[in-house]
């Protein structure tokens, strides 16, 4: 009798790792744009015009973050793929901020409204990313 034929092992779809990894880089994205609006906020911008500010500087850093933490995008960065990148942000931060809106005008905190247009988008932002970052 012939022992059994090994296995082969099991292999996940690259996706699912790429996404466990975007669900880390979430937090950060989420304290640069909190950080951010907080101290506008402090600086007595209001919070539906200092949003718009700290959403574009956590889309710079979610671009580092995911393009090399998330992805793990051979090469170097360069411009095309950043306004891709931005592109696909903005349509993102168009859910995120209208999310926002919507939560915020019912009276939650910022924070609470920041993260429910951070999980209304994340949907679609993930997808595209992942698009600009194929190998």
């Amino acid at each position: 009798m012939q022992p059994p034929a090994p296995h082969a092992p099991r292999t996940r779809p690259e996706w699912i790792g790429q996404s466990l990894r975007f669900g880390l880089v979430a937090p950060l994205v989420f304290g640069v744009d909190w950080g951010v609006l907080t101290l506008l906020a402090k600086a007595g911008v209001p919070p539906l015009a200092g949003r718009l500010l700290s959403l574009s500087a956590s889309v710079c850093v979610g671009f580092l973050a995911n393009r090399f933490f998330t992805f793990r995008a051979a090469g170097r960065p360069n411009w095309p793929e950043f306004r891709r990148y931005v592109l696909a942000a903005a349509l993102g931060m168009a859910v995120n901020y209208g999310m926002f809106a919507l939560i915020h005008r019912a009276g939650a905190p910022n924070a609470a409204a920041i993260a429910g247009g951070m999980g209304a988008a994340a949907v679609v932002t993930f997808t595209r990313f992942r698009a600009i970052f194929a190998r």
